[in-house]
């Protein structure tokens, strides 16, 4: 994380900035809430009805950090819960309003969260609070719950729309005799919910938890349905990985991952830097391309991973950190990658691999991910590439292997359709991002661009463009217009008045009549809501990238 974003992030966490102000007002509890004066002691119930076992078998349970140190789940109860994630068992406990923590990942796709609470005697009740990357997932009246389940409640195609909503019975501090204490968050907006009072002393709360793409990449599933599997190895990861059309949900464990190959000499074309000749930038010739100069031999180390359809690539807790790994989709479909950091690939050369090669997929769908120190285009989309969605993402552009200390480009979209919301486009000197032909359609809504030294947004050779909700920060050209190579169809770029923000020291927009862009362009054809850029980008700051406010800062060693 650059020294800037740490002091943002933490001026941001300091003044509440984009959290709800909490209700200090206290309300009687009802007058059947449940009894937390005495409880007697319980032994979790064990049945095919109300489910068995005491150690936890989710392979979605982490380890390594404690509460609001990374994501996972709060969760306590009046007296005794069991809590199974997606059918299998994450935590139980039989301490009476004792606060426990269990650092947890969801996957895309659904996730179904339910509750086994128990009472000694009683209306039983629980308290709840998941962090996840993007937001924070609280128990209120929107649960459901049943006294009387039929077996199979954990599973997640299980129909519980009979069951009723859960009653409310306050907040902490709302309900006599009940706070956890210290190890569940004060400042948590959680409400205590159980079963109607005279239901019985045991009963199954249920929370359907939905992380799916919004924009083009809408619709895509990736491996779901299929068992996740880990893996920690470079062979293990591509066997998963790159099967042909096989559904695989892939996880790696929160870490460090090496998958540089063995270093190997790579010819490269020597030029000087034009704001600092005794610096020197080193290409990998791509043909037709020639060098000016007598090529130099470098090295290089990268492995490339070529994904097939229908996968699911997911780190766990705090993310996977992907080291010396170019991830090629291909002209694959329907594929998600998700709290991995992909970092140090020949950052040192240029056209020497690229974090994400987009080249002609069909449904794809990147959240949450961080690039850092590499080589080519952070994320480059190729002619042909379709309904891709780039959400949450951190393109860190801070580097000392290229002349202005700012990576040159965070994304090229080459007639390829693609939206990107709520990314952050650190320290790239331009295309953060630029969309290229006629056939192009890029949306850009409720992003945070900063620290770049060239332009922000571009458009060019008839490419069309829609920018809502953005805030720019410290870009010396807000927009970029051009034209083709041969004079013709400028790109056209539309940012509807009042929509962006723009903050300090941010310069023209360059192309066109030199006003904010109006230009006449798509609409897109599915549902999406704009926030507030003023009250998004410090959001953005805090939660894009893998890990999301809990990111491992990335180190070479």
């Amino acid at each position: 994380m650059s020294a800037g974003r740490y002091f943002l992030l933490v001026v941001g966490l300091l003044c509440g900035c984009g959290k709800e102000i909490a209700q200090t007002a206290e309300r009687a509890p009802p007058s059947t809430a449940p009894d937390c004066s005495a409880p007697g002691a319980l032994v979790l119930p064990s049945s095919a009805v109300f489910g068995t076992g005491n150690e936890p078998r989710s392979i979605l349970v982490g380890s390594g950090y404690g509460g609001g140190e990374g994501p996972g789940l709060f969760v306590t109860a009046r007296d005794a819960f069991r809590v199974y994630l997606n059918g299998a068992l994450v935590i139980t406990s039989s301490a009476p309003r004792v606060a426990e923590f269990v650092p947890l990942t969801l996957l895309p796709g659904d996730n179904v969260l339910t509750v086994v609470i128990a009472a000694s005697s009683g209306t039983p009740a629980a308290l709840l609070e998941l962090d996840e990357l993007e937001q924070s997932y609280t128990s209120d009246a929107s649960w459901r719950v049943s006294s009387a389940p039929s077996s199979g409640f954990d599973s997640p195609s299980y129909d519980d729309s009979n069951w009723p909503n859960a009653v409310d019975f306050g907040r902490i501090g709302e309900l006599p005799g009940c706070d956890p204490g210290s190890g569940f968050p004060t400042d948590s907006q959680a409400r205590w919910i159980g079963p109607a009072p005279g239901s019985g002393s045991t009963a199954v709360l249920r929370k359907v938890i939905s992380i799916v793409p919004i924009g083009y990449g809408a619709g895509t599933t990736g491996g779901n349905g299929a068992t996740p599997t880990v893996v920690s190895t470079w062979d293990e990861l591509q066997a998963a990985a790159t099967t042909a059309d096989t559904p695989a949900v892939i996880l790696l464990a929160e870490g460090k991952y090496d998958f540089r190959d063995a270093e190997r000499d790579q010819p490269a074309c020597p030029s000087a830097c034009a704001s600092d000749s005794s610096k020197m930038e080193y290409a990998v010739l791509v043909p037709p391309a020639t060098c000016a100069l007598a090529l130099v031999t470098k090295t290089r180390n990268e492995r490339t991973l070529n994904l097939g359809s229908n996968k699911t690539l997911v780190g766990l807790g705090r993310g996977a950190q992907i080291r010396g790994v170019s991830m090629e989709f291909g002209s694959s479909h329907n594929l998600i990658a998700r709290n991995l950091a992909v970092y140090d690939v020949n950052p040192a050369l240029i056209e020497a691999g690229d974090a994400f090669g987009l080249s002609q997929p069909n449904q794809v769908w990147i959240d949450h991910c961080t690039t850092k120190w590499i080589s080519d285009g952070f994320s480059d989309a190729r002619a042909g590439a379709q309904n891709m969605t780039l959400s949450w993402v951190h393109f860190d552009g801070v580097t000392p292997d290229e002349c202005d200390g700012e990576h040159t480009r965070a994304a090229q979209i080459t007639d390829a359709i693609a939206t990107f919301h709520h990314c952050f486009f650190d320290h790239v000197e331009s295309h953060s991002p630029t969309a290229i032909n006629a056939t192009a359609r890029v949306h850009l809504f409720n992003n945070l661009l900063a620290d770049n030294l060239d332009y922000g947004v571009g458009s060019g050779c008839g490419a069309q463009v829609l920018m809502e909700g953005n805030t720019l920060q410290r870009v010396a050209i807000a927009t970029e217009r051009a034209t083709c190579a041969d004079g013709s169809l400028l790109g056209l770029i539309q940012a509807p008045a009042g929509s962006n923000y723009y903050g300090a020291d941010v310069g023209p927009n360059h192309g066109g009549d030199g006003m904010e862009p109006h230009d006449a362009v798509f609409k897109p054809t599915y549902p999406y809501i704009v926030d507030v850029p003023q009250d998004t980008w410090l959001t953005v700051l805090s939660r894009a990238g893998a890990g999301g406010p809990w990111a491992v800062p990335l180190v070479l060693d």
